[in-house]
């Protein structure tokens, strides 16, 4: 259930862009820890707690890209998406 509502949330808080959303269900992502998050795309340029979930945010729409990554109690990826023109596949 939480899972569900984090998915939700996560759409909700990218559909207020103007270019389109773009989820990525890659399974290399799905499960990563925050430290290994941190490893492979550096500090985030914001985060936001929401009960026990956490949204870090890298990028920015003046960039052209913004991805976000939802993590679990555990700081485990549960959910990523970005939206932007320049946004390309994540690694």
């Amino acid at each position: 259930m939480q899972h569900a509502l984090g998915a939700l949330l996560l759409l909700a808080l990218c559909s207020c862009t103007s270019s389109g959303i773009v989820e990525h269900p890659s399974g290399d992502l799905i499960g990563l820890s925050s430290f290994a998050l941190a490893a492979r795309y550096g500090t985030p340029a914001s985060y936001q707690l929401q009960d026990d979930q956490l949204q870090l945010n890298y990028g920015d729409e003046l960039w052209g890209c913004r991805v976000v990554f939802l993590l679990d109690k555990h700081q485990r990826v549960i959910g990523v998406a970005s939206s932007g023109s320049k946004c390309g596949p994540l690694p």
